[in-house]
């Protein structure tokens, strides 16, 4: 079976087109160098009709047409067909026009009996360079004789540089010593012809005349380097190592002393005396194990404290330190004036004695702006909010690990509103308190307050596995919190609250359709009163107030976030920035991908003891339910 005809790539020398078939380089001369030409782009050939022109360039230039990349396989060793167009060249042009419109006759004659030649297997199928043109061997034409006197008394140019001389053989040598191959020239050593070019070091910048001296320079200035004159004692003198292998012991006098050193490694009757039962490499890859093993542990210790200093869990700082450093800094800033400082500082004090929040961070009423701004959306069909909720946002004190304690929050300023829950809210000022004023039935817990209840109600048995892992300890710390710590709170306070456990994605894009679902049904419940939800996953919580049921039947949820600043969310009172403040709070599904989530839910109140007991131990219902 024939082999397959490799596909070649052409490239056109007339304006560097390359990467053209056969059929596409034919095409393209024809169509960018070709028509409407008065003069062959090749051989300056003029006075030709189109068809001319097209048939000229075809026969007499085929060999412009040289492929990308050639395969040394088809080479062959054939000699170079001389002509004396190829032969012009190297002309210049006022002189290689008259020689090339004289032997313009010959040119078809020419290439038909290379076409010949072709078809009867003298010629490469392939119409691959030969060899001797590789080295591009040139010479003037013996065609005819009046070529000869043309250009006995010209100038030949280099093709790739500036280059002239008036003998073909200098400018030979001149290509293969500047453009090809340094070391192997066309011309004999033994060959009179004087080199018109200047050798260079191949290891520094120094030029030479002849190679005699650049030889001499290389073996005397780069002695170090290169040097064909190196001793030869000084290279048997360092044919052998001097060094061993295993413990690199140096100073050996001989190559038999350096191996008899390294049998001892591997021979027990050479083990040293400290070391009886252990040879010196065993020792050094103990030594290598032992040193990775305290690098590793090291690594590890320092990724832990890491991850305790970002979950609050490296006991440094607490509330009140954190407020008073982040408010020097707001000062240095330009962020916070002075004035505002001591204001601020004073707040911070009578909170942290009074247990009750400043109210610093709080917006009020947004319900009601947020249910007009949705309600007037093209795309909305309808909005279902909870009844009441207030804003809580982070703070100087509590940035960066106060989200928890923000969004239950929230859910009390919800609660608070209804005289039920309101009953058993205020319970939680008497809890742990010896004397003192009570606060007023709305005041909101502070976070110092919130950490002191928690620790409460683990005393009392509440969630002991998530008291473990906190280490029974919230207050003057800025350990997280999550879902679980707020049911603690709100079932230690005897308000009902259901877990839910939204534990993997349900849809193939990694989004929670059963999470809408279920937030939706919540909404669309009929009660007299509707308090809020809290939603945590990894590394942030946040609380949904209400859900959007768009005209094209999909749903967003409206979700507020601590991180959002009081000015922010006062931007829902005007008319001008509602919009921008609705689109923080709208979240769509492919907005809501993370891995899990977790729901708090409000249920009522229980009315008994047997499940105020059972409520200390958590439950969750996961969502979608494991089969």
């Amino acid at each position: 079976m024939a082999a397959k005809v490799p596909e070649l790539s052409y490239s056109c020398e007339i304006c560097g087109a390359d990467g053209l078939s056969d059929d596409e380089m034919r095409l393209h001369v024809m169509v960018c160098h070709l028509k409407d030409a008065v003069f062959c782009p090749f051989c300056n050939l003029s006075n030709l009709t189109e068809e001319e022109m097209l048939a000229h360039v075809n026969n007499a230039h085929l060999d412009y047409l040289t492929p990308e990349q050639e395969l040394m396989a088809f080479i062959d060793d054939s000699d170079e067909i001389s002509s004396p167009v190829l032969e012009s060249r190297w002309l210049p042009k006022d002189q290689r026009n008259g020689l090339i419109n004289n032997n313009n006759n010959n040119n078809i004659e020419y290439y038909e009996e290379k076409q010949e030649k072709k078809q009867n297997g003298e010629i490469s199928v392939w119409n691959s360079p030969q060899r001797s043109q590789l080295a591009l061997n040139l010479r003037s034409s013996t065609s005819t004789a009046s070529a000869k006197a043309n250009v006995q008394f010209v100038m030949f140019e280099c093709p790739l540089c500036s280059f002239q001389v008036d003998n073909v053989a200098h400018l030979e040598e001149h290509i293969n010593r500047q453009h090809f191959d340094l070391t192997s020239p066309s011309l004999n050593a033994e060959s009179p012809v004087k080199p018109y070019n200047l050798y260079n070091c191949p290891l520094c910048v120094q030029t030479f005349e002849n190679t005699p001296d650049l030889e001499l320079h290389v073996n005397i200035e780069h002695k170090d380097i290169l040097s064909p004159a190196k001793p030869i004692q000084d290279m048997a003198r360092d044919s052998y190592p001097n060094e061993c292998p295993i413990c690199c012991t140096t100073n050996f006098k001989t190559t038999d002393e350096l191996a008899q050193h390294i049998d001892e490694h591997f021979n027990p009757k050479g083990l040293s005396p400290l070391t009886p039962d252990v040879s010196c490499d065993r020792l050094l890859a103990k030594e290598m194990e032992k040193r990775d093993k305290e690098v590793q542990r090291l690594r590890e210790q320092h990724e832990f404290e890491l991850l305790r200093a970002q979950y609050g869990m490296d006991n440094e700082g607490n509330f009140k330190e954190q407020s008073l450093t982040n408010m020097q800094r707001a000062v240095y800033s330009g962020e916070l004036s002075v004035a505002d400082y001591y204001e601020r500082q004073i707040e911070l004090k009578m909170a942290e004695s009074t247990g009750v929040d400043d109210g610093s961070s709080c917006t009020k009423d947004i319900v009601e702006h947020i249910a007009a701004v949705s309600g007037s959306s093209g795309s909305v069909a309808r909005t279902l909010l909870c009844t009441t909720v207030d804003h809580y946002a982070s703070t100087y004190g509590d940035r960066g690990w106060g989200c928890g304690y923000r969004n239950t929050q929230m859910m009390l300023s919800s609660l608070v509103h209804h005289t039920g829950y309101n009953e058993q809210l205020y319970k939680q000022w008497m809890l742990g308190r010896s004397s003192g004023e009570l606060p007023s039935r709305s005041a909101m817990p502070s976070i110092s307050r919130l950490q002191q209840h928690i620790e409460w109600a683990w005393s009392q048995g509440f969630d002991t596995q998530g008291a473990d892992q906190l280490g029974g300890q919230l207050v003057n710390t800025r350990k997280w919190i999550g879902a679980t710590e707020v049911v603690t709170v709100l079932s230690s306070l005897r308000i009902r609250c259901q877990l839910v456990d939204f534990h993997r994605p349900t849809s193939p894009n990694g989004s929670h359709p059963e999470l809408f679902k279920w937030v939706s049904d919540y909404f669309q419940a009929f009660d007299d009163f509707k308090p809020p939800l809290y939603l945590q996953h990894q590394g942030h919580s946040r609380t949904i107030i209400g859900v959007e049921q768009l005209r094209d039947g999909g749903e967003n949820l409206l979700i507020l976030d601590p991180s959002h600043s009081p000015s922010q969310m006062a931007g829902l009172r005007s008319t001008a920035t509602a919009p921008n403040v609705l689109r923080l709070i709208r979240k769509a599904p492919s907005a809501m991908k993370a891995r899990q989530y977790q729901i708090v839910a409000v249920a009522g109140i229980m009315d008994s003891e047997a499940e105020y007991q059972s409520s200390k131990i958590l439950r969750s219902v996961r969502v979608p339910p494991e089969r």
